[in-house]
């Protein structure tokens, strides 16, 4: 998935709070299965950007043991995590609607990011004594759900209605249906 998925998300639950708003045509966001509300946070689009630029700027050789490189490039990418979903939201919101900042999305793309980033191979946590690559699968693991389960206990996932159409099931009572 990815942080369209999560801007996608916001809008759909933003959507179904209006209730002029009518049952969708189409579905909205992402199906509501488990697979798909564990990876709906995963940033891809800057998981990208930072593996492509950690190859460009960031080699360890074996003559370059630091992991300054690789520490910059980190934070500057979690950095810009928030700033990217702030501006997926504005792209993706319609001319005339009111723009509602997504709070809850740039708290989570940069921790998401640094879980997923935290899991690759040449990790700049390696820089750390004692750190064991074992532990990489730990972090990405525990966060991916923690993450999961603070999205669905704040509401912040698309519940059923959200995501289907009426002839799917939506419910029964959306305005479009009793109008």
């Amino acid at each position: 998935m990815s942080l369209v998925s999560m801007v996608d998300t916001n809008l759909a639950r933003q959507q179904a709070q209006d209730p002029r708003k009518v049952s969708p045509a189409e579905p909205v966001g992402v199906s509501t299965n488990l697979i798909n509300q564990i990876t709906r946070w995963i940033p891809t689009e800057t998981i990208t950007v930072y593996v492509a630029l950690l190859a460009l700027v960031a080699p360890l050789t074996a003559h370059s043991p630091s992991f300054t490189s690789r520490w910059v490039l980190f934070w500057l990418v979690t950095a810009a995590n928030p700033l990217v979903v702030v501006l997926l939201a504005m792209a993706k919101t319609k001319t005339g609607d009111s723009f509602k900042l997504p709070v809850f999305e740039m708290i989570i793309a940069p921790i998401a990011f640094a879980a997923w980033a935290f899991a690759l191979p040449d990790t700049p946590l390696s820089s750390i004594s004692g750190y064991g690559i074992r532990w990489n699968t730990a972090i990405l693991t525990v966060t991916t759900v923690a993450v999961t389960l603070v999205a669905n206990a704040l509401h912040k996932s698309p519940d059923y209605d959200q995501v289907v159409t009426k002839q799917q099931g939506a419910n029964p009572a959306s305005p479009e249906v009793s109008g």
